[in-house]
């Protein structure tokens, strides 16, 4: 449903409370105590028909239709079995949006689940009234002084906004929280959220500038596509942390089962989350330590950890988790320990870890802590410390922070204990400095930063360009599958292979009948010596067997030389399927060149399909004998080559290469091509419903597929759009010079940095309102590995450089789009400007945005002429020095999008 209305749950002026009352455990009744107890400085209507006449203090009336003004908000705490009639009132009223803390509506053990489900359901259809929840805590933004919960504890203010589906776990994280001094900007939960969900809380979070942290708590992955493409779109402003329950698929609160292929959901969920860019914790504690932390660090941070400590206990328990979670303990620079060795006993040995006496004194930590800190070696450090006779917390805690604060690296403090340390933590809190009750947690925290770096360096890699072999017959074999499969057929062997080989897979040479006779008869045409395989239902359908090896039957005899032979070994095979799977029939024959593995390496990989995420791609160990489940590492398309290597690096497959390969780079290059090309064959065939590829290593840098099972299914989009080929067109310009344009890849940074680079101080001034002149890595990734959904941005290339960008940002709800255009110094005269900006405008026309709009500095006369020409509005805002134009694209659809669209 996008962010519509959702400003009258964020920024109501008028609240009504529906089933308010002072009578002693009623929910209404809370709300309305938390509303003055926050000091809400609007309106608030209680409704009660019981017909008192004021609750607390405020007048009361006892129907909906007594309200003398519309509320902006209205909150329902009434019996589950009156929110239907409720919400039908409400929306005659003319209320926008309604949040539903009444429970019982979507219990499936309520007798009466069913029908006030659906009745809801069709309420909602038919009002379009913003419903938040059943059963969702309410909502609290302090800034604004809006306590709408029934939270049993005040939230004080600050920048991290908590998103939940639990909110029964959100009035735990309050209580414990404020018990912390941690404040917050936003604490909303949704319940089931049968109409906002919660990609549309993100988007619209995400838009308010008090936020500078999002939590985000998950039971379970709903609206998966919609929920990574707006997690997408927040990392990129704001840090992100999801802390997400249900792990295991043995719990009986579980209700998504497992996609076939896979061991655990899990696994799939660890890699959405992390190419949305966000870090996810295991529970609720790691949670904060790691906002903490993170939020705290300073502008340098990387691997290399150093750690101090006053004792060999507290060492080894830092020592023991860094080595635990693999963790990289610096190795101090040849000065550094010589300048160590000067200022430490000489029974104190100058290596990392630092042990200091029991009896630390403040003069000595900031003299080793110093010396860490300087050396280029060492990324962040880690200081722990146990109170003792003859040694003062308060004062090493000063100590360090005069240190720390006079370093950009990251320190990490635990100072263990609790009445003696009370003053210290203070103190680092105070100082801003990350600060743990147990070094067991301060390794934990800083491994998150270091796997939230890790991943963020991943996404802002520039991708290498991969040149994947796709012959032109793809798309027709595309159409002959489709058209003698239906959704729900596994698909023909030969059909496999073929639809394989136009991608450029190496596959054996094989060759299939239904009919054993045919398969004899025909045998002469592929090249001996041969494996044969007999088919039966269950083998044709990919994922076929469970993760246990013991359970699969081998359905093949090698090393055929003669046709003879063929029909004896059919006959075997055959029997044995009859015994072990009587209830799957025998349907076809595969007759294939023999090819023998090298080192007998066999490996797997494929496309399976998940419910709420669509098609994902996974790599790892095969072969009859292995556990393949166990190895199976997942990955979602598109992908890149930088994205297919980390892919390939995590699996064990890829370790035992590494140990038996003369060659790694070449064989890892190998199968990052396969991995792409795989990439391509989910996005290009979206129908299919699961393709399960068998292959082994013939030779060095050589790979051959020798099994292959697929399933048709109905058409599903990937969760991440891939790259709009479809865009690209050719322009000729006014001076006869041709231009590719098409939408930006990510393995455009060079060309855009060069770009930049050639663009005069003027020209960057009209466009980045600053000349500016240095395009840093980080930014330049951000530009040019965009989000299709959120984002536009169209290239005009001659040769291998760039001349001309024009890119658009588009809101959630694809009502308006912002633009901006800039283009080579050279090219003025050309109608490249105008070209770009048609092209975007007839983009946005098309997919149904509303308006496109922008802001341009008074003097780029040329930009405002263009703007004329292409039919934009003008207007100047004296305030902020600048011209807005815009321009209406498609008509309005409905009256709340009037409200979004940029005023004119």
């Amino acid at each position: 449903m996008g962010t519509r209305s959702l400003e009258y749950f964020f920024q109501p002026q008028t609240i009504a409370v529906i089933g308010g009352s002072e009578r002693p455990g009623s929910l209404g009744g809370a709300i309305v105590r938390n509303l003055l107890a926050g000091q809400f400085p609007g309106k608030i209507l209680p409704v009660n028909t019981r017909g008192y006449p004021t609750v607390y203090g405020i007048p009361a009336v006892s129907r909906i239709s007594q309200l003398d003004v519309v509320p902006d908000l209205a909150i329902i705490c009434t019996p589950a079995e009156t929110v239907p009639k409720v919400i039908k009132q409400l929306h005659a009223l003319g209320v926008g949006a309604a949040m539903l803390l009444t429970g019982g509506i979507a219990r499936t053990r309520s007798w009466q689940f069913r029908p006030s489900s659906d009745r809801l359901n069709e309420v909602i259809h038919r009002t379009r009234m913003r419903i938040l929840g059943p059963d969702c805590i309410g909502m609290v933004i302090p800034q604004r002084n809006l306590n709408a919960s029934f939270l049993h504890v005040p939230v004080r203010p600050g920048h991290i906004a908590y998103v939940g589906q639990s909110g029964t776990l959100a009035s735990g994280v309050m209580d414990w929280a404020y018990s912390r001094n941690i404040g917050f900007s936003h604490v909303v939960t949704l319940g089931k959220s049968q109409d906002v969900t919660l990609p549309d809380l993100i988007d619209y979070i995400t838009q308010e500038s008090t936020v500078r942290t999002l939590l985000i708590q998950l039971d379970e992955i709903r609206s998966g596509k919609a929920l990574l493409r707006a997690l997408r779109a927040a990392s990129r402003h704001k840090l992100v942390l999801a802390v997400k329950s249900n792990r295991f698929q043995d719990s009986p609160l579980n209700s998504i089962a497992t996609p076939k292929g896979l061991r655990r959901r899990d696994d799939l969920i660890d890699e959405v989350l992390a190419r949305a860019g966000v870090l996810r914790v295991n529970a609720t504690d790691e949670l904060f330590d790691c906002v903490d932390a993170l939020s705290r660090r300073r502008e340098s941070f990387g691997p290399r950890l150093a750690i101090i400590a006053n004792g060999r206990g507290p060492a080894i328990l830092g020592m023991d988790r860094l080595l635990y979670d693999k963790g990289q303990l610096a190795q101090l620079s040849s000065e550094t320990r010589a300048h160590l060795r000067g200022i430490l006993p000489q029974y104190v040995k100058a290596d990392n870890p630092i042990l200091l006496n029991p009896e630390l004194k403040p003069q000595q930590l900031s003299a080793v802590a110093s010396a860490l800190l300087r050396d280029r070696q060492v990324d962040a450090v880690l200081v722990i410390y146990i109170p003792s006779l003859g040694s003062d917390p308060l004062a090493n805690a000063q100590a360090l922070v005069e240190v720390a604060s006079a370093s950009n690296k990251t320190v990490l403090t635990s100072w263990m204990g609790e009445y003696s340390v009370e003053t210290a933590r203070d103190c680092f809190d105070k100082h801003g400095i990350p600060t743990f009750e147990t070094p067991d947690n301060a390794i934990k925290s800083y491994m998150y930063m270091v796997q939230h770096q890790r991943t963020q360096e991943l996404l802002r890699q520039t991708p290498e360009s991969l040149e994947i072999p796709v012959s032109a017959q793809h798309n027709e074999v595309d159409r002959e599958i489709l058209a003698c499969h239906k959704p729900g057929d596994f698909l023909q062997p030969s059909y496999a292979y073929k639809l394989l080989s136009s991608y450029g897979f190496a596959c054996a040479d094989n060759l299939y009948k239904t009919n054993l006779d045919e398969l004899i008869s025909a045998s002469g045409q592929i090249e001996g010596p041969w494996v044969l395989r007999v088919h039966h239902r269950n083998y044709l359908y990919p994922f076929a067997y469970g993760d246990n090896p013991r359970e699969r039957l081998r359905s093949v005899v090698r090393d055929i030389r003669d046709p003879a032979d063929i029909a004896p070994a059919a006959r075997k095979l055959e029997a044995a399927i009859e015994k072990t799977f009587p209830e799957s029939p025998v349907l076809g024959y595969t007759l294939q060149t023999m090819h023998r593995a090298l080192d007998n390496l066999q490996f797997s990989i494929g496309i399976g399909r998940d419910s709420e995420i669509g098609p994902y791609l996974f790599f790892g160990g095969g072969g009859t004998t292995a556990d393949i489940l166990v190895d199976r590492q997942v990955g979602l398309p598109p992908l890149n080559a930088n994205l297919a290597e980390k892919l390939i690096r995590r699996s064990h497959f890829y370790e035992v290469l590494q140990e038996r390969s003369e060659n790694p780079e070449r064989e890892l290059l190998t199968l990052e091509r396969w991995l792409v090309a795989l990439s391509h064959i989910a996005l290009n065939h979206p129908w299919l419903a699961g393709l399960e590829v068998n292959a082994i290593r013939q030779q060095v840098g050589r790979f051959r597929v020798i099994g292959v099972a697929a399933e048709v299914g109905v058409a599903v989009k990937s969760a991440i759009l891939p790259y709009p080929k479809e865009l690209e067109q050719q322009y000729t310009s006014g001076t006869s010079r041709e231009y590719l344009i098409r939408p930006i890849r990510g393995e455009d940074e060079p060309l855009l940095n060069a770009f930049y680079h050639r663009l005069s101080a003027e020209s960057l001034r009209l466009r980045f309102f600053s000349a500016r002149r240095q395009f840093d890595h980080k930014e330049l990734a951000r530009l040019t590995q965009i989000d299709y959904d959120r984002e536009m941005a169209f290239v005009a290339l001659n040769g291998d450089a760039m001349y001309g960008v024009v890119r658009v940002w588009i809101d959630p709800d694809d009502v308006a789009a912002e633009f901006s255009v800039i283009i080579d110094d050279n090219c003025r005269g050309e109608g490249l400007g105008r070209r770009l900006m048609a092209g975007i405008i007839e983009y946005l026309t098309t997919r149904g945005v509303l308006q496109i709009y922008g802001t341009v500095l008074p003097e780029n006369a040329g930009m405002l002429k263009l703007a004329e020409r292409l039919g934009f509005s003008q207007k100047l805002n004296s305030r902020d020095g600048v011209m807005e134009i815009a321009k209406e694209l498609n008509p309005l659809r409905h009256g709340w999008q009037r409200k979004r669209i940029y005023p004119m």
